[in-house]
C-alpha cells in the first residue's frame, strides 16, 4: 500500500515532453495539446475568426461549452492531412454538420481570447 502511494507521488512528478494549455472556466474548458510550444503556434484560423484552418498533425484540441441548447463536446484532430471534427451534444455523438459548424465559428473568438494568444494565432 504505502508503495503503491510512493509510486503514484513520483508519477504526478514526471513532467510528459510537448506543449499544453488548459482553460477550466465555468461552462467553457478548452485543452491544446501539441508536440511543443511551436508547433502550437502553427495553429491557423481564417481571417474572419470563423474557422479552423489548418491544424498540425500533433496537435489536437478539445472544447467542452454548456450553453442554453446544451453540453457541446468537440475534439479536433489531424489525420492524414485533414481536420477531424467529433462532436457530441449532450453525450451523443453527432455528425458535424452545418449547424455544428455555425456553433463552432461562435466558439473560435472564444478559443483565441482564452487561449490568450499574443494577437490571435497566426492567421491565414
Amino acid at each position: 500500500m504505502i508503495l503503491a502511494f510512493l509510486s503514484l507521488g513520483l508519477s504526478a512528478c514526471i513532467t510528459w515532453p510537448g506543449y499544453r494549455h488548459t482553460i477550466d472556466q465555468e461552462n467553457f474548458y478548452l485543452h491544446i495539446t501539441a508536440s511543443s510550444r511551436a508547433i502550437n503556434e502553427e495553429i491557423r484560423f481564417n481571417a474572419e475568426e470563423t474557422e479552423l484552418l489548418f491544424l498540425p498533425e500533433s496537435a489536437q484540441i478539445e472544447l467542452v461549452v454548456t450553453d442554453n441548447i446544451g453540453k457541446h463536446q468537440l475534439t479536433i484532430k489531424e489525420h492524414q492531412g485533414s481536420i477531424v471534427y467529433h462532436y457530441r451534444l449532450n453525450g451523443r455523438k453527432t455528425t458535424f454538420g452545418a449547424k455544428e459548424r455555425e456553433w463552432f465559428a461562435s466558439q473560435v473568438p472564444l478559443i483565441i481570447e482564452k487561449s490568450k494568444y499574443r494577437d490571435g494565432p497566426s492567421q491565414a
